[in-house]
């Protein structure tokens, strides 16, 4: 737990917060008058003769049927957006997933890869959380980074290139905010792929994720259920529940909480989340909703990953990985863990999100989406375990880091939906506001090293400058105010124009108190950068699109809210991207496909100065280029088969490190030039029992940007069998990893340390609905 000299400096820092949190206000006064002042037109609008007539007459019908009252106000596809096609199970080309554009565009009419995972195959898939349902998209790769759960790697950029969302609100520092939640709280996860700057801030250098919860509908009350045991003495066990209220309401509400031993000695942990979300329409031209979510985790002694020995001490040496010093991963110490006795990493995530969509005439909405998040997470491990071959010992450092960290959104916009001299014609515009508060304790020493088969790990030291060198409370705020633009033009009905353009103002401003040495340092700065893309989609036919993209993007050299003095100094890299493919459904849309080719350039990354090696400046840049296929099938009613694959070329193009080293054409760390998975599930045609399998396959991939270490790709092979009892629910039978591979799947912050992949495990899951 903290010291008491980090928890006096916490309570200095609470008292000054409480002034800053009673100064942000505004985001939500801003949404109050925002709603009150629609409210006015809104009742005239309602008060009219035709709109009484209207309301008398009107007969709208739903799959030809004369709806309820609850039916004619919310639609299906208004809750889900069309992800329910194909019983939530194919690719989703006629959906519009927020993620990919505000304009409302379907996966069809976007000029970008749009992947999307539901709750239904999570669900037939077996997926638990957040990693394991990244990784079934085409080319992504997800690791259990402690200090960063759930981070990820697309198209050649890994970490912090990626921007995170919670249902379209988006956050700075996407590292400081991802956690691999339960995945049985979501609807769906959207993944827009390429840089996403234009629509979701800086940083979305590789794409964008936003995790969108069960959402209230108004279509029925209905209840969810979910009771999970497996190996390692796993347990999941989960209830939701939504019900309509009044003529034009809904509210639904769900938790879980799950929790595991772990397969590494010594790592047990448990987590909860609890999500729930009203919605109401007070009158016709005005919906409003609110969400909350609470999501939290506990670790005891996280597993931190395993060392690399020398070939000469390994008991049982793995050809897992390769390196040209020698070193491998002794397979005897795969579920050896070498954190301290009392580790400890926690973190507990609110979310608050409102929204007001005021319908201004039959073509223009005023929407305004308001949101606060705040997080407390700890971290109290030894994190690094480095082979000294002096000793024979492992050397181990300690970390200690908090967060108190607040986000305040305020986003209102216009959009516009109908015709453009005769064309149809989408229009969004409007500004955001986002502020970001992190007050941050850090403490970095070492622990006593260990022996590599019998360690003897001892306790997290006290919090004194004899134990840390570096003891510093860090203080930071970045402020960003965007103004955005969307527009999509139909030039034809078959011919599609898309553009985007979005400016940003953040100013940064970081301070930093040294405990050790008693000095305070105060800096900041801003950016002004500007983002862009414009693209096209051509309808070759009704089922079949091709598309372009070329899209501008920026993104910090690190992460801004625990910058140094120096790296806040430098500018913003740049990127720039061109994406093309196409997507179709055939086969009387049974069989749905899609395929994207892009070259991603980020230039201007930290480099050394070539004349003085000693001086880290600006100048390096890096590329990828590759391919990704996504195909889903439906064989025969009781039969599916979904397959996806990337094949990537990712280089440092220009890239100086210490002492001069040239990288240039080397990989990044944590990019697999190849992934693939691979999917069938068949139902028996008399009897509801359904088999299932899965294939992922990840290849090689490095740990350091010298390309020295190198961890072999591997293959997991999960099979599944399903009996669904009439009007009761679904048991399950699922088998993980059945081949026992042993494998590494990441690489930890030290690239002589790499994390093993979970071994054969089964686990037995009860699923119903009603």
């Amino acid at each position: 737990m903290p010291t008491d000299s980090v928890t006096t400096s916490r309570t200095q820092k609470t008292s000054s917060r409480l002034k800053y949190l009673n100064n942000k206000n505004f985001v939500f006064q801003s949404l109050t008058v925002c709603t009150l002042l629609t409210l006015p037109f809104a009742v005239n609008a309602e008060n009219t003769e035709e709109a009484k007539a209207k309301a008398k007459t009107a007969t709208p019908t739903v799959n030809n049927k004369t709806p309820t009252l609850s039916e004619m106000t919310v639609t299906t596809k208004s809750i889900n957006q069309g992800f329910d096609s194909d019983n939530g199970l194919g690719l989703h080309l006629d959906a519009s997933p927020a993620v990919a554009s505000r304009l409302g565009l379907t996966i069809r009419e976007t000029p970008a890869t749009v992947n999307v995972i539901t709750q239904e195959q999570m669900q037939q898939q077996g997926i638990r959380n957040l990693i394991e349902a990244y990784i079934s998209a085409p080319g992504v790769s997800a690791g259990n980074l402690p200090g960063e759960p759930g981070v990820t790697s697309m198209r050649g950029f890994s970490r912090a290139a990626t921007g995170y969302m919670v249902d379209g609100m988006r956050v700075v520092d996407s590292l400081l905010v991802s956690r691999n939640f339960d995945s049985w709280s979501f609807d769906r996860i959207e993944i827009l792929k390429g840089p996403s700057s234009v629509l979701h801030g800086t940083g979305a250098l590789a794409g964008a994720i936003n995790l969108v919860p069960r959402k209230p509908s108004h279509e029925k009350t209905s209840f969810e259920g979910i009771l999970s045991y497996g190996s390692f003495d796993s347990l999941r066990v989960g209830v939701g529940g939504n019900t309509p209220f009044g003529d034009t309401g809904a509210v639904r509400g769900n938790i879980i909480y799950s929790k595991s031993g772990g397969y590494i000695n010594d790592t047990g942990s448990n987590t909860l989340a609890i999500t729930t979300g009203v919605t109401v329409k007070p009158i016709d031209r005005l919906s409003l909703s609110a969400d909350f979510e609470y999501f939290h985790d506990h670790f005891d002694t996280p597993y931190q990953g395993a060392p690399l020995l020398p070939g000469s001490i390994a008991k049982s040496p793995s050809g897992v990985v390769s390196t040209t010093n020698g070193y491998v991963l002794d397979k005897s110490i795969g579920k050896t863990n070498y954190n301290v006795n009392d580790g400890l990493m926690t973190s507990d995530n609110f979310w608050v999100r409102t929204k007001a969509d005021y319908k201004l005439t039959d073509n223009w909405h005023l929407i305004n989406e308001a949101g606060f998040f705040h997080a407390d997470r700890y971290w109290a491990n030894s994190e690094d375990y480095t082979f000294n071959a002096k000793t024979n010992l492992l050397d181990r450092t300690t970390t200690l880091i908090t967060h108190n960290q607040d986000i305040w959104s305020e986003r209102i916009y216009t959009s516009f939906d109908g015709n453009l001299f005769q064309h149809r014609n989408r229009f969004v515009s409007g500004f955001e506001y986002i502020n970001t508060q992190l007050d941050s304790n850090r403490r970095f020493g070492a622990a006593s090293s260990v022996n590599p088969f019998t360690p003897v790990r001892s306790n997290f030291p006290t919090d004194t400058k004899a134990n840390f060198s570096t003891r510093q409370d860090f203080g930071g705020s970045v402020d960003t105010v965007s103004g955005f633009m969307e527009d999509s033009l139909n030039l034809t009905p078959a011919w599609l124009a898309v553009v985007g353009v979005r400016f940003e103002h953040s100013k940064l401003d970081r301070n930093i108190y040294d405990l050790n040495t008693q000095a305070t340092s105060n800096f900041g700065r801003s950016f002004d950068p500007l983002s862009w893309r414009f693209g096209s989609v051509y309808d070759v036919t009704k089922n079949i699109q091709i598309y372009g993209q070329y899209n501008h993007a920026v993104s910090p050299v690190s992460s801004l809210l625990v910058s140094s003095s120096q790296r806040a100094a430098f500018k913003l890299t740049t990127g720039d991207s061109f994406e093309a493919g196409f997507k179709s459904s055939f086969w009387d849309n049974r069989a749905t496909l899609t395929t994207a080719f892009y070259h991603i350039t980020q230039d201007d990354i930290l480099t050394r100065d070539p004349t003085n090696p000693q001086l880290t400046v600006q100048g390096g840049s890096q590329r990828s280029r590759g391919i990704e296929t996504d195909l889903s099938v439906a064989l025969t009613p009781q039969w599916r088969v979904n397959a996806n694959a990337a094949f990537l070329d990712a280089e440092f193009t220009q890239l100086l490190e210490a002492g001069g080293a040239d990288r240039s054409g080397k990989t990044p760390p944590n990019v697999p030039l190849r992934t693939f998975n691979i999917s069938t599930f068949y139902t028996l045609p008399s009897i509801p029992l359904t088999f299932g399998a899965i294939v992922h396959n990840s290849g090689n991939f490095y740990t350091d940007n010298a390309n020295t270490i190198k961890v072999a790709g591997y293959t997991l092979l999960d099979l599944s069998l399903s009996y669904q009892f009439k009007n009761i629910g679904t048991l399950k039978v699922q088998g993980r990893n059945m081949t026992n591979e042993f494998y590494a799947n990441w690489s930890g912050y030290s690239a002589t340390q790499v994390y093993i992949g979970a071994p054969r495990s089964v686990d037995v899951t009860w699923t119903t609905a009603f």
